[in-house]
C-alpha cells in the first residue's frame, strides 16, 4: 500500500504522470490525474520530476551540445567527433537532473503487462460471447403449461390425452428398443460374415502357387464380397446409431411426460379436495336454510329456556369455555358451545360429545350427539336436538372431550353441566 491507494493503484497513477507531460493524456484521464495529485504527495513528486525532465532536462542536454567550426578542407573524422561529444556530455553533467529511470522501466513493464491484459479479457469476452451463442442455439423451447387458474375439467381432460399419448409414446418406445435389437444382431452377423470372408481371403493367399489362377478369381470374388459386407456393415452401424438417438429421444420425452402427469394428477386430488370441501359448506348452508324457519319457531317460543352456562375455576371464577342453551320442554334443543379448544387437555380429543342425564344418579347418561363448529371465526360449535321423547326425559346435559367419535358413555371429564328442570324464563 503506498499512501491509502493499493500498489498497482498508484503505478498506475505514475504511468498518467509520465503521459501528462508528453501531452498524450484524454480529457477523463487528465481530470482523474488532476484530482488524484491534489490528494497524493508521492505522485505529486513524481510528477514534478517528470515535468522538471521535460522543461529544463532536455533543454539542458540541448544546450550543452556546443558547435565546433569545421575546418573547410579537413575531412569529417567520426572518431573525432564522437570523442568530443562524450567530453561535452561528460563536462555538463552535474548540470543535469537525475532521471528516474527506474520509474521509466516500471512504466514501460506495466504498459506491456495492461496490454497483455487487455488482450487476454479482449479474447475471453469474444470466447463467452461464442459460448453463449452457441448455449442460446441449443435451447428448446417448451410449451407453457396449462393455466393452474382453470377448473377441473380442463387438468383431467389434459390428463387423459397425455395419457393417450403416453400410451402411443410407449408402443413407438417399445418398437424402437425391438429394431434396435434387431440393428444390433444384423450387425453382429455381419461382423461374423466379414471375418469369416477374411480368413477364407487369407487361406486363398497362402495357397500353393499352383492354384493361382484359380485362386486369382476366389480371391476378386471374395473381395468383392467383403467390401459389399463391410458397406452393409457401415449402413446398418448408421442405422442402429440413428435409431439408438431417436430411442433415447423418446425416453427423455416419456420421463418428461410422466413427471407432467404426476403433477397433473396431484392438481386433480388438489382441486378434488377443494370441490369436496366447497360442496360440504353448500351442504351445511342448505341445513341451516333448511333449519332456519325451526329456529324462529324456537326463539319465539312461549316457553322457552335459555341459560348461559359457564365453566369455573378452584376458585369459583368464571372461565373459558362457556356455552348457551335454547330449550322449550318435550320439543328442541340448541346447544351452543364457544371456545371448546382452550378447555386443558382438550388438544387430545378429537370430538366434543353431548350427553343427557334423566336424573341425579344416572349412571348411564344418552347420548345427544356430537358438537360440531359452525363457525372458525367466533370459535363456536353448536348441537340442535329434536328428538321429543329424549328431551321428555332429561334432567340436566353435560359435555365431555372423547378420543374416539360415537363412545357408549363418558370417558372424560365433565364440563359445561346445564340444568333443564326449571321454568321458562323467555315467554
Amino acid at each position: 500500500m503506498i499512501g491509502n491507494l493499493p500498489h498497482f493503484e498508484h503505478e498506475r497513477y505514475e504511468e498518467l504522470c509520465a503521459l501528462a507531460t508528453a501531452g498524450a493524456l484524454t480529457s477523463q484521464e487528465s481530470e482523474e490525474l488532476s484530482a488524484h495529485l491534489a490528494s497524493c504527495a508521492d505522485c505529486r513528486e513524481i510528477f514534478v520530476q517528470y515535468e522538471t525532465l521535460a522543461t529544463e532536462g532536455m533543454p539542458s542536454l540541448a544546450g550543452a551540445y556546443v558547435p565546433v567550426p569545421i575546418a573547410s578542407k579537413s575531412p569529417f573524422d567520426h572518431l573525432s567527433g564522437l570523442e568530443r561529444l562524450m567530453q561535452t556530455v561528460e563536462s555538463q553533467k552535474p548540470q543535469l537532473i537525475p532521471f528516474p529511470s527506474t520509474i521509466f522501466n516500471r512504466s514501460l513493464w506495466k504498459g506491456l503487462i495492461a496490454a497483455s491484459l487487455l488482450l487476454g479479457v479482449a479474447f475471453a469476452s469474444y470466447r463467452a460471447g461464442e459460448h453463449r451463442r452457441t448455449f442460446a442455439g441449443a435451447i428448446t423451447v417448451i410449451s407453457t403449461p396449462p393455466d393452474s387458474t382453470r377448473g377441473t375439467e380442463q387438468p383431467a381432460t389434459e390428463k387423459q390425452g397425455l395419457n393417450a399419448a403416453i400410451a402411443v409414446e410407449d408402443a413407438r418406445l417399445s418398437e424402437m428398443e425391438q429394431q434396435v435389437a434387431g440393428s444390433k444382431a444384423e450387425a453382429d452377423k455381419l461382423r461374423a460374415d466379414a471375418k469369416d470372408a477374411q480368413d477364407r481371403l487369407d487361406a486363398l493367399t497362402a495357397a500353393d502357387a499352383t492354384s493361382k489362377s484359380q485362386s486369382d478369381a476366389q480371391v476378386a470374388a471374395l473381395t468383392q464380397e467383403r467390401d459389399a459386407t463391410a458397406a452393409k456393415l457401415r449402413d446398418a452401424q448408421a442405422s442402429y446409431q440413428t435409431v439408438q438417438y431417436e430411442l433415447d429421444a423418446l425416453r427423455n420425452q416419456h420421463k418428461q411426460d410422466l413427471l407432467h402427469l404426476a403433477s397433473l394428477d396431484e392438481k386433480v386430488t388438489s382441486l378434488n379436495a377443494a370441490l369436496d370441501e366447497r360442496e360440504r359448506h353448500a351442504k351445511t348452508d342448505e341445513q341451516y336454510l333448511a333449519s332456519d324457519k325451526d329456529v324462529r319457531d324456537l326463539i319465539g317460543a312461549r316457553n322457552l329456556y335459555i341459560a348461559d352456562i359457564m365453566d369455573v375455576d378452584q376458585a369459583g371464577h368464571s372461565r373459558k369455555p362457556f356455552g348457551r342453551v335454547f330449550y322449550t320442554k318435550t320439543k328442541s334443543l340448541i346447544f351452543y358451545a364457544y371456545d371448546l379448544d382452550r378447555e386443558q387437555g382438550i388438544k387430545l380429543a378429537s370430538t366434543f360429545q353431548v350427553w343427557g342425564r334423566t336424573g341425579a344418579n344416572d349412571r348411564k347418561p344418552i347420548n345427544l350427539g356430537i358438537l360440531y363448529m359452525d363457525s372458525e371465526t367466533n370459535k363456536r360449535w353448536t348441537l340442535r336436538v329434536d328428538n321429543a321423547q329424549q328431551l321428555a326425559q332429561l334432567d340436566s346435559i353435560f359435555v365431555t372431550a372423547e378420543p374416539k367419535p360415537k363412545a357408549d358413555k363418558p370417558s372424560g371429564k365433565p364440563f359445561l353441566y346445564a340444568s333443564l328442570r326449571r321454568d321458562a324464563n323467555h315467554p
